[in-house]
């Protein structure tokens, strides 16, 4: 019997001091090695032997070279995310994960990349880049389950067998008054079923035509009821499975920029699902991809950054780069770290993956949260009421034992006699009572763009005494905003004038506030890493780069009547871009000039308020001026950022430099245009929302 040495499960017995992840790699190195043993003797077929170790040594280097990139600490079934790729320089990367990176990391040109049968080798090893959704349920076992499972049908069902046993067992015709007692109690299971599915009241009055007749109504009419009232949740909570799938399907990722190595070494650019990526390929990133797996960042243009706000909830961009960090470093906090799930906002970058599927960062999240279902409250509600009702029936039936015991009467008497009072007992309208209500409610949430995966959900909602609510991208829009443009008439004016605040008012500045605010969103549009893309079949209008980016531009556009005249005024050719230096966390400002080669130039310089005003030509009383106003800002909740320009007359051949000290143009001396007032603002309706919460006795809470 062949058995690969990945399914083989190592005895707790075998080698108690060594950790589990320990026994697995002995037992799998030993299988390995047992088996080209066996190979190099004859053992068995030569070409299945030989084939079989060369894929189980092949499997077994590859899971090795993964754990030299994980804490000697950390298990093969560790649960936190841990790993030491951030930590090491690309020589190691490279013959760690066995590819092939070039020397300045972009891998641009020239051979880089895994070989197309190493990929292949890792493909296998490590399986599909996807976290493993957590375990369906067999629908027709679903279905099962609802109809015989649960404390109430339970109940119901044993009513059901209990009135066909009794049917069976007297086969003798009972006197009337035993006739009459059973037709009481299939009367009341009777009226109950009829008020719970409005059946006609000839189905109610259903007795035995003749006295003494048996009766089998009841019991078929309830086993109807319990099968119908199951199949109706199970069919409404599959429709709403199904309509989730559909929604998922149509998410579907672009392929992914990837460069492998043919076997005689030729470079193969191409493009692959997410889905097939495997550690050791190297990827291309750009502004507006989301990130396919957890990645090393081997090279990346100046002021890259992401948006973590899917692991941290934060919309604030983190900036990336390519150094080494050092081993102090958490991973989850590394620079040159990026992370499935996230998307870069601005910059381009190449990286080579290093973990893909479950191994993630998110996979790990994914794993941890995987919990078994809890009990509803109407659950909860359901047993405790049914335990009542039985300990009720159970008490009845016996004191109707009682009696008949007192009056002598004959077995078959008093065993009709207690079942009737026992059974008279159960509400067998409940079930399809509650059940409906609830489909009529989870139809109601449907016209309210809620899709409801389990209907006993829609009650534990009215259930609700607390919420506890995110705050980005739920009490908010999840996006920077510019809410207020400060501006001035000029450098002069400021200490006797002061500034201007043009606030926006609803979804719009005020159309009569635009030439004041001209300069600001010209130098807000220029001055700016952001771009606008539109969607090739939609042409819908897409804003790419960092949020705080994005707000600028997409304000300035509405200053100047649009996202088309303001791309129309970007290219101009007085306005070409001639030179930049982007934003970094040394200098906390980026600075382009624009003009027409060979002539006049300007100088935008946009950044945080106390390094900007450091350049411009403020005297003390306009400087305590600009504070002010920032102060006021901040204490709204607003970020604030300045920007100022000044005009190069004579401009170098070509521009150079990345701070003050270097550069060869005149970098003083600036004019100061105004502030920017942006924050990230409450969705529309959130502050309603949250008012008939909280007067619906509901308490709201926001964690962030």
């Amino acid at each position: 019997v062949w058995v690969h040495p990945s399914r083989l499960q190592p005895s707790r017995d075998c080698c108690p001091q060594l950790s589990s992840s320990a026994r697995y790699t002995a037992v799998r190195k030993g299988a390995a090695l047992l088996l080209g043993a066996m190979a190099a003797n004859g053992a068995g077929p030569p070409s299945m032997l030989s084939t079989s170790s060369a894929i189980i040594a092949e499997a077994e280097e590859i899971r090795q070279r993964y754990r030299r990139i994980q804490p000697a600490d950390s298990s093969a079934d560790e649960k936190d995310y841990k790993t030491l790729v951030h930590t090491f320089d690309r020589p190691k990367l490279s013959a760690i994960l066995k590819t092939k990176i070039s020397e300045d990391g972009s891998c641009k040109q020239g051979e880089a990349g895994l070989k197309e049968d190493q990929a292949r080798h890792n493909f296998e090893c490590f399986g599909k880049n996807a976290i493993t959704p957590p375990q369906k349920e067999n629908p027709w076992v679903k279905l099962a389950r609802m109809t015989f499972c649960g404390i109430f049908n339970i109940l119901l069902w044993c009513c059901v067998v209990a009135m066909v046993l009794l049917l069976i067992a007297f086969n003798d015709s009972p006197a009337a008054g035993d006739s009459s007692l059973i037709e009481g109690m299939n009367a009341t299971a009777t009226a109950a079923l009829d008020m719970a599915t409005n059946v006609t009241g000839n189905m109610t009055g259903v007795k035995a035509e003749k006295e003494g007749e048996k009766d089998i109504v009841t019991p078929i009419l309830l086993s109807v009821i319990i099968v119908a009232t199951a199949f109706l949740q199970w069919k409404t909570e599959q429709m709403a499975e199904d309509e989730m799938q559909a929604l998922q399907k149509l998410q579907g990722d672009k392929p992914v920029p990837v460069v492998r190595r043919a076997a005689n070494g030729e470079r193969i650019d191409q493009g692959i699902e997410a889905v097939n990526l495997v550690p050791g390929d190297i990827i291309f990133l750009e502004a507006g991809d989301r990130i396919p797996a957890d990645v090393r960042v081997l090279s990346c243009t100046d002021g890259m950054e992401v948006d973590n706000s899917a692991l941290t909830g934060e919309s604030m961009p983190e900036p990336r780069h390519p150094n080494t960090e050092k081993p102090t470093v958490p991973c989850t906090e590394a620079r040159n770290l990026a992370f499935f799930g996230t998307t870069v906002l601005k910059g381009k970058a190449t990286c080579v993956v290093h973990a893909t599927g479950d191994n993630t960062f998110l996979g790990k999240i994914a794993q941890s949260i995987k919990t078994s279902r809890v009990k509803s409250t109407l659950e909860i509600q359901i047993e405790h009421f049914v335990h009542f009702i039985a300990v009720i029936a159970i008490g009845v039936a016996l004191v109707s034992l009682a009696v008949k015991i007192v009056q002598k009467a004959s077995a078959a008497d008093t065993i009709q006699y207690c079942a009737c009072a026992l059974f008279s007992q159960v509400p067998e309208g409940l079930l399809p009572t509650v059940t409906i209500s609830l489909m009529i409610a989870s139809r109601e949430m449907a016209k309210r763009m809620v899709l409801v995966r389990k209907i006993d959900a829609v009650e534990t909602l009215g259930c609700v005494s607390v919420f506890c609510s995110d705050k980005t991208g739920t009490l908010t829009k999840g996006e920077m905003t510019v809410q207020d443009f400060v501006v001035c008439a000029g450098a002069a004016s400021i200490a006797s004038k002061g500034l201007t605040v043009v606030r926006r008012s609803g979804e719009t500045f005020p159309t009569d506030k635009a030439d004041i605010c001209d300069a600001i969103a010209t130098c807000g549009i220029l001055n700016n890493g952001a771009e606008l893309k539109r969607d090739p079949q939609t042409k819908e209008e897409m804003w790419v780069g960092s949020p705080t980016e994005v707000a600028i531009l997409r304000a300035s556009a509405e200053v100047k009547g649009g996202a088309t005249a303001a791309e129309t005024m970007k290219a101009k050719p007085e306005n070409y871009k001639l030179f930049e230096i982007p934003f970094n966390s040394e200098n906390k400002w980026m600075l382009t000039v624009h003009g027409a080669p060979g002539g006049k130039a300007v100088a935008i310089l946009k950044g945080a308020p106390d390094r900007v005003m450091n350049f411009c030509a403020l005297d003390a009383a306009a400087k305590a001026k600009v504070e002010e106003q920032m102060q006021l800002l901040m204490s709204d909740a607003r970020r604030v950022l300045a920007i100022a320009k000044r005009d190069i007359t004579a401009p170098p051949p070509k521009f150079e430099g990345t701070c003050p000290s270097d550069c060869n143009f005149p970098l003083r001396d600036f004019e100061f245009v105004g502030l920017y007032g942006i924050e990230d603002p409450p969705k529309e309706g959130v502050d309603t929302a949250v008012i008939k919460a909280t007067n619906a006795g509901v308490k709201v809470v926001m964690v962030t």
